[in-house]
């Protein structure tokens, strides 16, 4: 802990002659997960930078990554925290606890040498913004980033009374840390009205969609060749967690062993469910049809999407997924292969059947119906892909949310 804050203090001491120069703003964002694997974070700390502003991130760290390294012109900071997937409610509140008491410890004296214009916190945990406290009592612009509603999150993976408890406590800590920033951002319309009618001011509230980076799209061609193909690929990409669904994918592919012989599986990314995924395809006997690459640079994940004949949102049906809209979609959309996704609030809210394929969340037999479809009707599929990046072009695009987010961060 000695050696985080000391080395913060150096750096920031070392950079804040030549960062007056160069930036309208200093900006310091907080977040509980990796740098860069987070694309959210990544893409609004570009975008900023793009902007002309300073952009220091403190975040945990992986095993052999660097403590503090310039990534794209973003000053990186990683505690020595390890995010463990998968841990006991326990395990995850000590860790929580433990990253928001460091970087709180952290980011104060950072404060006082860099005298940061914006703090921006990224939940989960809603208590990470105790880190922007002080600085924003100094005259800071605290900005609250919602990804997921906490209390959702949590009920999701522990049931019972436990979760229901701890559950309206993550509410209140939810409301009490809206109040204390000054912007509260969040992914998508359903959720601001969910935030809203948890009594955040509907003022402060903005959305910032996690929709597909256009820079690392542009690099991959469209791809309608999977109708072409000898095979039929089925692609996953992102966080392999229980409530995602991912073994669906392996349960569908045993249904199609007969109608569509050419199907395979392509799992790239990983999480604590994966081993259980892995087991699944084994005991159904599916294992020499399912790829699983572990997690790749998002460059390199998208050119293997794009030789997938189709990519698949298999969320369950859960609490957390009610609201759920994965920036993966964007990116099948974007790389032009079609989508079967599940048939969610959230999801159907943003695209509609003329534009993606739907199956009934949880059911693995209806995903079959519909990986079948897209296999023997690649033309019709195709069309489908076109509409859907047209709707992208004109409402989600990434230019008009990274529009928002510096509009939130130049206020004040």
């Amino acid at each position: 802990m000695t050696t985080d804050i000391r080395s913060a203090e150096r750096e920031s001491e070392q950079r804040n002659d030549v960062d007056r120069q160069l930036s309208t703003r200093r900006i310091c964002m907080v977040v509980h997960a990796e740098y860069p694997r987070d694309t959210r974070v990544r893409r609004e700390a570009e975008a900023a930078l793009d902007a002309g502003h300073a952009v220091d991130v403190i975040c945990v760290r992986d095993p052999g990554e660097a403590r503090s390294e310039v990534i794209g012109g973003v000053h990186v900071r990683r505690l020595s925290i390890r995010h463990i997937p998968g841990a006991s409610p326990w395990r995850m509140v000590f860790e929580y606890l433990l990253f928001a008491a460091i970087s709180t410890l952290v980011l104060i004296p950072a404060a006082v040498r860099r005298r940061y214009q914006v703090i921006h916190i990224n939940n989960p945990p809603d208590f990470l913004i105790i880190a922007g406290l002080l600085p924003r009592l100094s005259g800071s612009r605290l900005i609250l980033d919602v990804h997921d509603l906490s209390s959702h999150m949590f009920r999701s993976r522990f049931r019972g009374r436990t979760g229901r408890v701890v559950g309206r406590v993550l509410d209140l800590i939810e409301r009490w840390a809206a109040r204390l920033a000054q912007v509260v951002l969040t992914v998508h319309e359903p959720y601001r009205r969910e935030l809203i009618a948890h009594g955040v001011p509907a003022e402060k509230v903005v959305v910032v969609m996690n929709v597909a980076d256009q820079v690392l799209l542009s690099a991959v061609e469209p791809n309608e060749a999977h109708a072409q193909s000898d095979e039929f690929i089925v692609a996953y990409s992102g966080t392999v967690a229980p409530w995602y669904g991912v073994e669906l994918i392996v349960d569908a592919l045993d249904q199609l062993a007969l109608d569509v012989p050419t199907a395979k599986g392509l799992i790239l990314g990983g999480g604590d469910a994966l081993d259980a995924v892995r087991t699944r395809a084994v005991d159904r006997g599916v294992a020499d049809r399912v790829t699983f690459t572990g997690w790749l640079p998002t460059a390199e994940a998208l050119v293997q999407i794009s030789q997938a004949g189709c990519g698949v949102i298999p969320n369950l049906p859960t609490e957390l997924n009610r609201f759920a809209l994965s920036t993966k979609l964007f990116e099948y959309i974007g790389i032009g292969i079609p989508v079967v996704v599940a048939k969610l609030e959230t999801l159907e809210a943003h695209f509609d059947e003329a534009e993606v394929t739907f199956f009934t969340a949880g059911d693995a037999g209806s995903l079959a119906d519909a990986l079948k479809w897209i296999a023997t009707h690649p033309d019709e599929a195709n069309a489908k892909t076109r509409r859907a990046r047209e709707r992208v072009t004109l409402q989600y695009s990434w230019a008009m949310n990274r529009d928002r987010y510096i509009r939130a961060v130049e206020a004040g």
